[in-house]
């Protein structure tokens, strides 16, 4: 049954469903695989830039990299310029983040995002070409991965890593250099290839492949071979609950302030131990002011959060900036008045950020904003001018943010405790 709630997603499973994908990927070691002509796939992957890599190299212009498996899983940088011609000696090339290079690619991915439910821009689309006999050396990715075959076949060998889920980080392949981060994620030893059953999935011209994060494989040409991958990489919870945690810890000039004497010895020790376990009993509090809607805004563009204010979005005018109201436009019962965005250098020198033009009943709203040096809530706009609608408030705030009087804030506050 087609899913027309999840559009990108059930472009890409044709001719299975979205819920036959689902009930393997991406939350259980499984992979899934779907098998087709080309054109049942998003209209994007029959651009010109994607006939050839050829096509696509003379396009690129991004990170880019080689690989030879018969000889390492490591991964070498290289020029995008030199992309076609490392492909011609006879290495496997690997171009970053072709998104913006192919059209309708980036409409397609937001879409996907939306379909997945992750954060913007949690997508990207990379690329991977592969002479005859070569291909990439056994690995495991910490993000999930969608490939699509476009061009020759390749065989891929895939298997689940038991000794780790949900990896967070870097790849890594037995060998490869041990990120810190690893130490803490291996409980049961470092994991190994060699002890694992690989299964085989043969792609073709069409073939796409679901595998999830924490995924052995390694792949092997059989004629040459182009493919695209989209990589899937939201952040994980561990990073931004960390980040909101920091930015209320911030907040509190004892968190900002240096443990002086921990590396020392005698009573200054033991004063900086007894500062630092003070601190430690207030976590549970701090990171009660956390909502999931926090961790959500969080991630967001700020276009993305200005177009969700609501009565609890906080807000602080920028440093040094103001406004200087004109006379307003015409001689009507509600005239525009346009209002100057000014900040002060340096030398107290005024210069002009911009002009906004509103209705002039709203100049003093304006001018209450600009008075503002703490932050303040938009619900307390809006009881200070009751006369004007919510909905308009909104927009106004909206406005006096992208003008750069304001900025909208994406962390909770600290609260009751002391904040300066």
């Amino acid at each position: 049954m087609q899913n027309t709630d999840k559009p990108a997603l059930q472009e890409l499973v044709s001719p299975h469903s979205v819920d036959d994908l689902e009930r393997h990927w991406p939350d259980k070691p499984e992979y899934f695989v779907t098998e087709g002509e080309l054109s049942r796939l998003p209209k994007f992957l029959l651009s010109n830039e994607l006939g050839s890599f050829e096509a696509l190299a003379r396009v690129y212009s991004g990170g880019a990299g080689f690989v030879n498996a018969g000889q390492s899983a490591a991964m070498m940088p290289a020029d995008s310029s030199s992309a076609l011609k490392l492909f011609k000696m006879g290495l496997t090339v690997f171009l970053d983040n072709i998104t913006q290079f192919v059209p309708a690619a980036a409409d397609f991915l937001r879409q996907l995002e939306t379909d997945l439910g992750i954060n913007p821009g949690g997508a990207r689309l990379t690329a991977w070409a592969s002479p005859c006999e070569n291909g990439i050396a056994p690995h495991y990715d910490c993000n999930d991965v969608i490939s699509i075959q476009l061009l020759g076949t390749k065989r891929f060998e895939l298997a689940p890593v038991p000794e780790i889920t949900n990896p967070y980080g870097r790849h890594y392949a037995p060998g490869a250099a041990v990120l810190d981060d690893m130490y803490p994620q291996i409980t049961r030893g470092f994991p190994h290839w060699r002890d694992v059953e690989f299964k085989t999935v043969d792609m073709k011209r069409g073939s796409v492949l679901f595998y999830p994060r924490g995924t052995w494989h390694r792949t092997r040409a059989s004629a040459d071979s182009f493919a695209v991958s989209i990589v899937i990489e939201p952040p994980a919870a561990v990073d931004i609950v960390l980040e909101q945690l920091r930015l209320l810890m911030l907040q509190s000039p004892q968190w900002r302030r240096p443990l002086y004497g921990a590396w020392g010895n005698g009573r200054k020790r033991e004063a900086a131990f007894a500062q630092a376990a003070a601190l430690l009993q207030e976590i549970p509090t701090i990171a009660g002011a956390i909502s999931p809607e926090d961790l959500v805004r969080s991630t967001l563009p700020e276009e993305h959060r200005l177009a969700s204010i609501d009565r609890n979005s906080r807000f602080q005018r920028a440093p040094l900036t103001g406004v200087s109201l004109d006379k307003p436009a015409e001689a009507v019962d509600d005239p525009l008045q346009w209002v100057r965005i000014t900040i002060k250098d340096e030398h107290g020198v005024e210069h002009t950020l911009g002009s906004i033009e509103i209705p002039q009943r709203y100049a003093e709203v304006v001018g209450w904003l600009a008075a503002q040096s703490a932050p303040f809530r938009a619900d307390t706009v809006a009881a200070k001018f009751p006369a004007i609608a919510f909905d308009d408030h909104k927009k106004l705030l909206e406005l006096c943010t992208k003008s750069g009087l304001l900025k909208l804030l994406w962390f909770p506050s600290l609260g009751g405790a002391a904040t300066h």
